[in-house]
């Protein structure tokens, strides 16, 4: 028996379920690809499949209509509570609902973005013939890399309109993002033996966060802070420094071995702490001793810690179209220092190319002054809001038609596929939304059952609208 049967509607909480029975994790595209190409063969219908693990599928509806795409992504975020055993290469998940909420037991639930896939299928598998031609594009890797979005031949796309269903929070319509770049920044390193005790320092407590959705929350960066206490030690020595664990997520923890006076890195950190009580009540430090490290000379430890304090971080401009958007940021997200050089990982973003560009043009020059090189990666160009939007408009008075009351129209500074499909296609006009989901890309993730059903009532609601 079917664990979502019942719910309505019904042919979409079918697929979704057939979705959650295939291994899909990012990277591995083969099963989820094998099921859109069997559904495409089984309804009749024209699709492409890429070797990057995207895929195409057209339908043809109302020829004096311009086609619409429906853009999802395929991979899923995995991961779990320690006491779960599961595989998810090999095995489907443990899917449960209470009749509100739709979750998976003790693992992320990949409703990002497996309900939009579900919502597309079960529109092509419908009766479409009085709404515009279809293209819906599948595309992989979205949650590391947006590879498959970057690597989408585009050419084969009639459309000019594009409704993306990767949003987490039903009654937003989605219509500017970020895009966004790496930095990664080395300098090379000399250490000798300590010639004084060695002090581990640790700390934690910090809030952290998502470097585009919170980065102006006015929360410390915890490899800032710690750099910014250490320069205040007189004649400290560095061993190490290690802090953050991906770019794009605001550190919350640091921890440095350090040869100097561990009261002087206390007192700094007490009147530090007076400074962040608003952002970072939880904050703590922690000094104890430890073993004898090799540490950095005093040439070396003041060259790091004066260019961690030389670069930029966090936010550098606010939009003027849109208040209280951040328009460029950039976040230092990992920083590894220690007998083996140094390394720095930024995560730059802005809804204006030519802002995001000067930016990283900034940090590469001011690494290069301190004799550090820098490399770029994984660029993606921003989706930037425009003025003149029809679709925006529909899908506005489609959801005032269906619910009485307007929707949230807002920017995100953070990257979405979007901005990839613009870059490529100029004069694309898209809107990006999508049902309730909650605590995504946790073993807490759920999904609203009857978000599902009223995000899928306007997407069609917005199709037939379209001309």
């Amino acid at each position: 028996m079917r664990v979502l049967q019942g719910l309505e509607p019904t042919e979409v909480f079918r697929y979704f379920e057939q979705i959650c029975a295939i291994p899909h994790p990012s990277g591995h595209p083969r099963q989820i690809g094998d099921f859109c190409a069997r559904f495409a063969e089984a309804h009749g219908l024209r699709y492409i499949r890429d070797g990057f693990g995207n895929l195409i599928i057209f339908k043809d509806g109302d020829p004096n209509k311009a086609p619409v795409i429906l853009q999802g992504h395929l991979d899923m975020v995995c991961v779990k509570e320690p006491d779960v055993q599961i595989d998810f290469l090999r095995d489907g998940l443990p899917l449960c609902t209470d009749g509100e909420f739709i979750f998976s037991r003790g693992t992320s639930l990949g409703a990002d973005d497996g309900i939009a896939v579900a919502m597309i299928l079960a529109i092509l598998a419908a009766d479409t013939k009085d709404l515009p031609p279809i293209e819906a594009v599948f595309t992989m890797d979205e949650e590391t890399s947006m590879r498959g979005a970057a690597g989408l031949d585009v050419s084969v796309l009639r459309g000019r309109r594009m409704i993306n269903l990767d949003s987490e929070a039903e009654g937003v319509l989605w219509v500017s993002c970020a895009g966004g770049e790496r930095v990664t920044i080395r300098m090379q390193t000399e250490t000798e033996a300590a010639s004084a005790p060695c002090f581990a320092a640790e700390l934690t407590g910090l809030c952290g966060g998502h470097s585009g959705t919170e980065i102006d929350k006015g929360r410390q960066n915890a490899v800032l802070a710690t750099a910014k206490l250490l320069r205040s030690v007189p004649q400290l020595r560095l061993c190490s420094l290690s802090g953050g664990k991906v770019d794009n997520a605001i550190p919350a923890e640091c921890t440095a071995v350090f040869c100097g006076s561990p009261d002087a890195l206390r007192s700094a950190f007490e009147h530090a702490r007076c400074a962040w009580e608003d952002t970072e009540p939880n904050a703590r430090l922690s000094v104890r001793p430890t073993d004898a490290q090799p540490a950095l000379n005093s040439q070396n430890t003041a060259a790091v810690l004066d260019l961690l304090d030389a670069l930029p971080n966090g936010v550098q401009a606010f939009s003027r179209e849109i208040e209280g958007l951040v328009e460029t940021s950039l976040n230092l997200g990992v920083c590894r220092i220690g007998r083996d050089g140094a390394e720095l990982h930024y995560s730059v973003r802005s809804s204006v190319d030519a802002a995001r560009e000067a930016l990283v043009k900034r940090i590469t020059e001011t690494a290069a002054s301190f004799g550090a090189s820098s490399r770029t990666s994984g660029g993606y160009p921003a989706w930037q809001y425009r003025k003149d939007s029809p679709l925006r408009e529909t899908a506005v008075q489609a959801f005032t038609a269906l619910t009485g009351r307007a929707p949230s129209v807002e920017a995100i500074h953070a990257g979405l596929e979007c901005g990839l499909f613009c870059g490529k296609l100029p004069d694309l006009d898209c809107i990006s939304m999508g049902p309730d989901i909650f605590d995504i890309h946790s073993p807490s993730e759920r999904l609203s059952a009857a978000s599902v059903a009223r995000t899928y009532a306007l997407v069609w609601d917005i199709l037939k609208r379209l001309r």
